[in-house]
């Protein structure tokens, strides 16, 4: 009797134990994913925004900096869903980028797409909901390229 209760006993402290390494782990993750969102804003900040561009060529690169820059935070994301929605924005960007050079060339108007999910919810919407509310900001302006 005695060897299953200390037998009992030491299954409970394993649990608290590992119970309190889940948490510090999950505010550690939270932690670096904050961090990752920060570095991407100054990363941006020191970008020159579309919108304060002349000519299409110019916003076209501002969008394509833009992009390299938030591409080093994708790379870091662990969770496939949220790299294929930001990679999903980004390819969006891409495309209005290209339509902007072509612009330049043919007079042909260049329109950006928002991309959205199946059910119809825009990816930036589905970022800013289940991203570190650091990113929002960064989500935000890169979902408005057009502006």
């Amino acid at each position: 009797m005695v060897i299953a209760l200390c037998a009992g006993g030491f299954a409970v402290i394993n649990a608290v134990s590992s119970f309190q390494d889940d948490a510090a782990d999950a505010r550690e993750s939270r932690r670096l994913r904050d961090a990752a969102c920060l570095a991407l804003e100054s990363r941006l900040n020191r970008l020159v925004p579309p919108g304060a561009t002349a000519t299409p060529q110019a916003r076209a690169v501002a969008i394509q900096d833009e992009n390299a820059a938030a591409r080093i935070y994708v790379a870091q994301l662990r969770d496939k869903q949220h790299s294929d929605w930001w990679l999903q924005m980004l390819d969006a960007r891409t495309t209005f980028a290209e339509g902007l050079e072509a612009q330049a060339k043919s007079r042909t108007p260049a329109f950006y797409v928002a991309p959205e999910t199946r059910d119809q919810v825009s990816v930036a919407d589905e970022l800013v909901d289940w991203s570190p509310s650091a990113c929002g900001g960064a989500i935000r302006r890169l979902a408005a390229p057009d502006l």
